[in-house]
């Protein structure tokens, strides 16, 4: 009986077909009519697999580091904009560039006055003259006087008088010069006087060791750099410079005469990640209550300065004179070069009770110096100050050239020396 008609089927045994080929034997299984994979294009498949794969890895890689850097950057630089920003503005308080004074200077610090409010007083029934809760620094201008009304959201400034009170260690007081309702809140901004208050100083310091830099003030101490990144300042130098932008002592640091000339502060910032990656950056802070900038000298014994001659001068005027008592002295004397005629002014200060306020009781010019040329009693008040180019009858003596028939003119370079000063405090005021 055969196969076919036992109703059994006999599958054909698989094809193995044996080739030779350069001394190797390639196999070839056929099974059912589907081709097979040799052996070379399964290591020919593996290896371009892992060739995908490295490259893909490597993509990848390169993907993960270069957001990594791109990522270390944007902290690096908002970090760094932070910190410029807190020493440049406060971020809610005074920064660099309110600073009404700079006491000392150096490549990692940075000592300076900041303005100061005094907003402890409440207008009472009566009452129109208030003290101040630090003392005034001598020869800085009058506080100013803000008024919050019972009701009002916003303060409105309000004309006072300063009452000096003369050189004792009181606290000068602002009298009213309007009307106010009781419960009326008051505050007071001035500049304090930091050699009697030494907690109104603010100090900026850079500390290497934890590469942070911190504020210091009489509430304590803030880390500016602080953040959650784990930034931190490799580097932080300060610079400073005059209003010629000619740059003042060496590596930051400042002598004490210089400190005065400063207009301008320049902070140069390095930031490193974690990572070790780094940034730098650089800001340069014009300060805008600079004395320099303003054209306002700080008078003091022995001083002296340039001052545009008779014919390039525009203003002159001694103001903001603080401390003063009965019989006090101030004398200025102009210097021209190659000799000429020098011109003297002696201002002499009366006084009658410590918050009476002081006035000018007379003044002498001499020209050259030793000759008086002209005297007066003026008796006036100090509030508007003093001007050197309307001093006698018709400009005659005074110190520029009206073009009328003066008797003193200066010509060339001018040295103004401060050769006397009892007051404790006053500026003049230089335009040419």
């Amino acid at each position: 009986m055969s196969d076919a008609s036992a109703g059994h089927s006999i599958e054909a045994a698989p094809d193995r077909r044996f080739e030779r080929s350069g001394g190797l034997s390639t196999v070839k299984v056929l099974s059912g009519g589907t081709k097979g994979l040799t052996l070379i294009e399964l290591l020919i498949a593996i290896s371009v697999s892992l060739m995908i794969a490295a490259a893909l890895y490597f993509s990848l890689r390169s993907a993960v580091e270069s957001w990594e850097v791109t990522q270390d950057q944007l902290l690096l630089q908002n970090v760094m904009a932070q910190v410029l920003e807190d020493l440049s503005e406060g971020l809610g308080r005074n920064g660099v560039r309110d600073a009404l004074e700079i006491r000392e200077g150096s490549g990692t610090h940075l000592s300076m006055v900041m303005p100061w409010t005094d907003d402890t007083h409440q207008v009472l029934s009566g009452v129109h003259s208030y003290p101040l809760n630090k003392h005034l620094k001598p020869g800085s201008f009058i506080p100013i006087a803000e008024a919050l009304l019972p009701g009002a959201e916003e303060y409105k400034v309000v004309p006072v008088r300063l009452l000096d009170p003369g050189k004792t260690e009181n606290y000068p007081q602002l009298f009213l010069s309007v009307n106010l309702p009781e419960g009326t809140q008051l505050r007071f901004t001035f500049h304090p006087d930091a050699k009697k208050d030494a907690d109104v100083v603010t100090t900026f310091r850079y500390d290497p060791q934890e590469k942070a830099v911190y504020e210091e003030t009489a509430e304590g101490l803030r880390k500016i750099s602080q953040n959650p990144f784990g930034i931190k300042l490799s580097e932080l130098l300060f610079r400073f410079y005059d209003n010629l932008n000619q740059e003042l002592g060496v590596n930051g640091s400042v002598t004490a005469e210089e400190v005065s000339r400063i207009t301008g502060v320049e902070i140069a910032l390095t930031a490193e990640s974690k990572a070790g990656r780094r940034r730098e950056a650089v800001n340069f802070i014009a300060l805008r209550n600079a004395p320099a900038r303003t054209g306002n000298i700080d008078l003091k014994e022995d001083l002296e300065f340039p001052i545009p001659d008779s014919e390039n001068i525009r203003a002159l005027v001694v103001t903001n004179l603080y401390g003063v008592d009965n019989k006090d002295e101030l004398v200025l004397a102009a210097h021209p070069e190659g000799g000429a005629k020098e011109w003297q002014v002696k201002f002499i200060f009366s006084k009658l009770s410590q918050l009476s306020p002081a006035v000018l009781e007379s003044y002498s010019i001499e020209y050259p110096e030793g000759n008086i040329v002209f005297s007066d009693q003026p008796k006036m008040s100090l509030e508007s100050g003093i001007n050197l180019l309307s001093l006698g009858p018709g400009g005659r003596f005074d110190y520029d050239d009206d073009g009328l028939e003066d008797a003193v003119l200066l010509e060339g370079n001018v040295l103004l020396e401060v050769k006397k000063m009892d007051v404790e405090g006053a500026v003049l005021f230089v335009k040419p």
